[in-house]
């Protein structure tokens, strides 16, 4: 398991795929693995704040995305 204080490195943990981004199903399985249960409407409100903040609509969280919302 990651440092829980490296945004980075908790980041990676939850791109299961490598691919830059965390679908909402990867967000479901990180959560999971790390013992908590995350239903779907907190993933609505995780992803469409998401969403709000770059504009781009796209349902994935980037690094950028991520470390805004880590910072807050």
């Amino acid at each position: 398991m990651p440092n829980l204080d490296d945004p980075t490195a908790t980041f990676q943990e939850f791109d299961r795929d490598g691919d830059g981004y965390i679908t909402r199903e990867e967000f479901a399985l990180a959560m999971n693995a790390r013992g908590e249960e995350v239903i779907a409407a907190e993933l609505d409100s995780i992803f469409k704040v998401s969403d709000e903040h770059d504009g781009d609509v796209d349902g994935r969280i980037s690094l950028a995305e991520f470390l805004v919302a880590w910072n807050r």
